[in-house]
């Protein structure tokens, strides 16, 4: 859809009105110290953002320019406009060698690190400068990346050639001068006739990458590779010839190419303005078809160009790192019983921007963890934009605590907020374990007892306790106890969060009116772990064997209530013989004679 419009001399170009941010948009234009109209050079830059030719638009991030003498700087510098900020420009006379090297930046999108800068000599008076950029907003790791802008010797002859050559191996020296592994893009008005000249050969072999490979750009089958010269006519300074040199380039290092973060976005690299079908003619000869959609707003942009350098701008588009972020919900452990299953879930995300597709990164993640993590492993790849929840394994067989660390990881050095970290803490306790007895796991126990036959009600107490408690281990909690069947009766009570100490219940056993013989009344003490995740119920099984005894004989003489009948009690009866002491009156008639001697005497030697 394009809704805005340019005005360049009479003719409108329509441009696209949704830009987009998810990728960084680099451009170089040699301007020919201003020699071609502003106007038109205003309408080519501002078109550079707006440009959609890969398939969508981006601001332009940074443009370097060559053949910027003083006039030049100056200009851009007050009609850019407010969004645009000079990089650090300097000018060692070169105004009268072809003009110094600008760089012109959005600060909302990058910053300029004013340290990076230097320039270096590569012949003919002419010097190449180099700017050290940072991406805003992607600090964790930092993005940084240096950027060149050259303008070798120009002319076909072989001194000219050799000029280039060592100004190429200069700048590869100082590239030399900077962290090694640093991102370098090389920019500018190279002058190569061909790709076996010596000083492409020369950047090649230091180390950068032609994004169009390194094969020929001659002839008419190359002619989408050509950006000088877009006119036919030479006028105010500008050089004719038609379009059929490839003089200017971008070349990059390795780690600039690929699919990972800051990298050249594939089909991205391309001569503005240029279709195709203009070789060795002028750039707004008959029709352009740029924007093969928008004839007309192709053919007002190749006025433009035409009107405003000997050169095409080049243009090429680099994405952003992925961005990993990462959520997690139902991970906060705390304590909980072993064997529970912990619903801990991670939703890692590509939070980059994905304006449009490519201008971020994917996220390749990969996960580890230690101790009771130690058993996840896992992997993916996410689209910007997208997320994945992964379900996390923390191992609860083993009692005690923990503190262990999930590890997310990223194959992609400049993936923002990687590696990044989950710390999982927590207690595992094991189950209560209840027993009969403080030494050993005894669940039954059988009570055995012999009670009286009518001797009223007997208290009975079964004791328990939680075996091997300690503090990895739950307290236990007495839930339900069954109902023993008559004449046995639990006496109630509650007991919960049994440590160390035994537990007490009480009943009691009714021998009132029962006949002798064995009374078996089982019962079941149903018990639990403390109200934790994971907690669980056992059973103690305990068996009351009461046996209810024949009522013991009684000893008549035992007058004096020892539990026997012998001279003790004959003595203390001869002693009252004739009273009327009821313990003596064995016969009772209310006299001590020897009705009741023969009763003792008969009874004498009873047990």
């Amino acid at each position: 859809m394009r809704s805005i419009s340019l005005v360049l001399s009479g003719v409108t170009i329509g441009v696209l009105a949704c830009v987009a941010h998810a990728q960084v948009r680099i451009a170089q234009w040699n301007l020919a110290e201003m020699r071609g109209e502003p106007a038109a050079i205003d309408a080519v830059i501002e078109a550079l953002s707006e440009d959609d030719y890969p398939g969508f638009a981006a601001p332009v991030g940074i443009l370097t320019i060559q053949e910027a003498d003083s006039a030049t700087y100056n200009y851009l510098l007050t009609n850019l406009g407010p969004e645009w900020s000079a990089a650090t420009y300097t000018n060692q006379n070169e105004d009268n060698y072809g003009g110094a090297q600008a760089c012109f930046y959005h600060a909302a999108t990058l910053t300029e690190d004013p340290s990076g800068h230097d320039d270096t000599y590569v012949e003919a008076g002419r010097r190449a400068d180099r700017w050290k950029f940072s991406l805003n907003g992607h600090d964790d790791p930092p993005v940084e990346f240096y950027v060149y802008s050259a303008h070798l010797k120009a002319g076909n002859n072989g001194s000219s050639e050799a000029d280039r050559t060592i100004g190429a191996g200069r700048i590869i020296d100082n590239m030399g001068e900077i962290p090694a592994g640093s991102r370098v893009i090389v920019t500018g008005d190279m002058n190569f006739y061909d790709n076996d000249e010596a000083g492409y050969q020369t950047f090649l072999d230091g180390g950068l990458v032609d994004p169009l490979g390194s094969g020929s750009w001659a002839g008419a089958s190359n002619t989408l590779k050509h950006s000088q010269s877009p006119r036919v006519v030479q006028a105010d300074g500008l050089a004719n010839g038609g379009l059929d040199d490839r003089f200017d380039l971008h070349l990059a290092t390795a780690n600039l190419q690929g699919v990972a973060g800051l990298t050249l976005i594939a089909g991205s690299y391309r001569a503005v303005g240029n279709d195709g079908n203009h070789y060795n003619i002028a750039i707004n000869d008959g029709t352009n078809s740029y924007w093969p959609a928008d004839p007309a707003a192709s053919n007002a942009l190749a006025d433009a160009i035409h009107d405003a350098s000997d050169h095409l701008p080049v243009v090429a588009d680099y994405r952003l790192p992925a961005v990993l972020d990462v959520t997690d919900s139902g991970c906060d452990v705390g304590t909980v019983i072993e064997g529970y299953q912990v619903d801990c879930v991670l939703d890692i995300s590509n939070a980059g921007d994905a304006v449009i597709a490519g201008g971020t990164a994917n996220l390749n993640w990969a996960l580890s963890g230690t101790g009771v993590l130690d058993g996840n492993d896992d992997s993916g790849q996410l689209a910007p934009g997208d997320a994945a929840p992964v379900a996390i394994d923390i191992d609860t067989t083993v009692a005690g605590t923990f503190a262990d660390e999930l590890l997310i990881e990223s194959d992609d050095e400049l993936t923002q907020h990687a590696p990044a970290t989950l710390a999982v803490s927590g207690h595992v306790l094991r189950h209560a374990n209840p027993s009969f007895i403080s030494d050993g796991d005894n669940d039954f126990f059988v009570y055995f007892i012999e009670l009286d036959a009518d001797a009223g009600v007997a208290p009975l107490v079964i004791q328990f306790w939680n075996y091997q408690w300690d503090e990895n281990q739950a307290r236990m909690d007495v839930d339900e106890i069954s109902d023993p069947d008559a004449p046995l009766s639990f006496l109630g009570g509650t007991w919960q969060g049994v440590g160390p100490f035994p537990v007490s219940i009480p009943f009691e056993f009714d021998t009132t009116g029962l006949a002798p013989g064995t009374y078996v009344r089982p019962v079941t003490i149903v018990v639990s772990d403390e109200d934790l995740p994971g907690e669980s119920t056992s059973s103690l099984h305990v068996t009351f064997n009461v046996t209810i005894r024949e009522p013991a004989p009684q000893c008549t003489g035992d007058v004096t209530g020892d539990g026997v009948t012998d001279i003790s009690d004959l003595l203390a009866f001869l002693e009252g013989f004739g009273g009327s002491d009821p313990a003596l009156d064995l016969v009772p008639d209310g006299i001590v004679d020897v009705n009741d001697m023969l009763v003792l005497l008969g009874d004498f030697g009873c047990e």
